[in-house]
């Protein structure tokens, strides 16, 4: 309108004539509103269902209102619709739920008159204070295992939210254990909920009993405890084991003592012991023969040791077994092979005095592989007794699991006492034993055999 009266003065001016546009009629803005009022005030949430609050306000005669909230967050929300009276007063109705932002929020009212308004606003707060009920299913499974074995737990932990359950996530869970036949739930672990609620957890059964979940509850969430399931614990079969197996010497003499060794052992994957007093056979089978044989047998003693001495007549392999007893399952040690040689005329030799490797140990064991390995012991000579034989060579021997062949590591000398010591890097688990060669006035001999377990 300003731009349209201009372009009329500048049109009269050119054609000499003066002209005044009139003046622009007056508005007048209505009066604000008045009597905002929240009912109640402040609005608070503590049930799934929400809270419904009245809002009212007053507009002066001739004008019409309008009215919207504004959120804790700065956004609009509008009325579905408002109610007025001839007198102008304005009612409008919200229920607030859980889902709404907590905090301070404002009745924006407006009065409109001839294109004009005018607004005026009341601030009021809401609190959302719902205590949610919560639930927690539960399992524990399978419902037989043998000792030590594991259990698998797991869940889903939920909340209500109107009439649906859907999944907490983000929580706590405590894993809870009691004993069969007396005791009380004590925790056993805590794993935390997923996006879903679910959670999942294993832990080692050692005894019969009931598990269950528990949730500590939030200070908007009820805690709750799952229903028990019950797992029993069976005495597992123990698993039995020959080690440190060995024919020896090898090669031998036609008509020669064949001396086996070994050590049965019984336990669990987690600890191992000497198996006392059972029956261990020796079996051979001779080369280019096709089936197993007994030969002899021995028992254990207190240790799990067991020994035979045999007579060679034939290249072959030789192993031992144990068929086992109630709760503990049978072993087979692995084979081991001695080659039998034709026997010699006697050879007039001079009389070399007898030696011996005494306390030979090489440890430690079990190793992990890589760590130092040690070797001790003592080289003695007959001489109207037994006395430390010093400042002579002895060589550490190695036989991997499996092979046939021992393998020279290293060597060292004994001191003036006969005692003898060195070290090694440990890599495969095998038999180990100490040698003396022997010299113009000392016999030759071997120490006994240690098996070593390597573990990776």
């Amino acid at each position: 309108m300003f731009k349209r009266i201009h372009a009329v003065v500048a049109a009269a001016a050119m054609a000499g004539a003066m002209l005044i546009a009139p003046p622009a009629a007056a508005t007048t803005a209505p009066p604000a509103p008045d009597g905002l009022a929240v009912s109640p005030n402040p609005v608070i949430v503590s049930t799934d269902a929400g809270t419904a609050a009245t809002f009212t306000f007053t507009t002066a005669a001739g004008t019409s209102g309008s009215a919207r909230l504004v959120d804790a967050g700065g956004d609009t929300v509008n009325f579905g619709s408002i109610s007025v009276t001839g007198a102008g007063v304005y009612t409008a109705k919200r229920t607030f739920t859980p889902a709404d932002r907590p905090g301070t929020w404002k009745l924006v009212a407006t009065a409109i008159k001839d294109g004009e308004s005018v607004e005026a606003d009341l601030s009021f707060q809401v609190q959302v204070k719902v205590q949610r009920a919560t639930s927690l299913d539960f399992d524990a499974s399978p419902d037989v295992v043998g000792r030590g074995d594991r259990v698998h737990l797991r869940g889903t932990l939920k909340y209500r939210q109107g009439p649906a359950w859907k999944g907490y996530g983000g929580q706590q869970v405590d894993l809870a254990f009691k004993p069969f036949g007396g005791g009380s739930y004590g925790k056993v672990g805590t794993v935390t909920t997923d996006s879903s609620g679910r959670f999942w957890i294993t832990e080692r059964a050692w005894r019969s009993g009931w598990w269950r979940a528990e949730f500590a509850g939030t200070s908007d969430a009820d805690a709750a405890v799952s229903d028990s399931d019950r797992v029993d614990v069976r005495a597992s079969v123990r698993d039995s084991r020959i080690t440190g197996f060995d024919a020896s010497p090898e090669p031998v003499v036609d008509g020669g003592t064949l001396r086996l060794r070994g050590t049965l052992q019984v336990g669990d994957r987690w600890n191992r012991d000497g198996h006392r007093g059972q029956l261990v056979k020796i079996m051979f089978r001779p080369d280019r023969g096709y089936g197993w044989r007994y030969v002899t047998s021995d028992r254990t003693d207190h240790r799990g040791r067991f020994q035979a001495d045999v007579t060679a007549t034939a290249s072959g392999w030789w192993r031992a077994e144990y068929a086992g007893a109630k709760g503990v399952r049978g072993s087979v040690s692995q084979a081991d092979h001695v080659r039998v040689r034709a026997s010699e005329p006697p050879v007039v030799v001079i009389p070399r005095s007898a030696t011996r490797i005494v306390k030979f140990n090489a440890g430690p064991e079990p190793v992990k592989r890589g760590r130092t390995m040690y070797f001790r012991g003592t080289l003695q000579i007959w001489e109207r007794g037994w006395v430390g034989f010093g400042h002579q060579k002895v060589t550490v021997q190695f036989k991997k699991a499996g092979s046939h062949h021992w393998k020279s590591v290293k060597s060292t000398r004994t001191n003036g006492s006969g005692k003898f010591y060195t070290k090694t890097k440990a890599s495969l688990a095998g038999t180990w034993r100490v040698v003396f060669s022997g010299n113009d006035e000392a016999k030759r001999s071997y120490s006994h055999r240690d098996y070593v377990w390597v573990r990776r």
